[in-house]
């Protein structure tokens, strides 16, 4: 798998995290990042909280293929902000 075929897999996961509340990526993130590496995938997750700040969270998700290890290093990436109010820039 070509880094730029993670693409929609990376849309895929900032749509999914960027929907949630700002209360609710605080409680998810406050322990560290969130890392989904199954087995077989595709593709590995990392979402990371960048900034806690008591007027937004700053999240930072990236994903690598699951086939190549070695891709790992260099992960396509995205990252967005969501408000306390409930707005959301991405």
């Amino acid at each position: 798998m070509q880094r730029e075929d993670l693409r929609p897999y990376l849309e895929q996961e900032v749509e999914t995290w960027s929907a949630k509340s700002y209360e609710t990526l605080r409680k998810e993130l406050e322990e560290g990042p969130y890392n989904r590496c199954d087995p077989g995938a595709e593709y590995h997750i990392e979402v990371d909280l960048v900034e806690n700040r008591d007027d937004y969270v700053h999240v930072s998700v990236g994903v690598c293929s699951g086939k190549a290890r070695w891709s790992c290093f260099h992960p396509l990436c995205s990252s967005f902000l969501v408000y306390r109010d409930g707005r959301v820039d991405k």
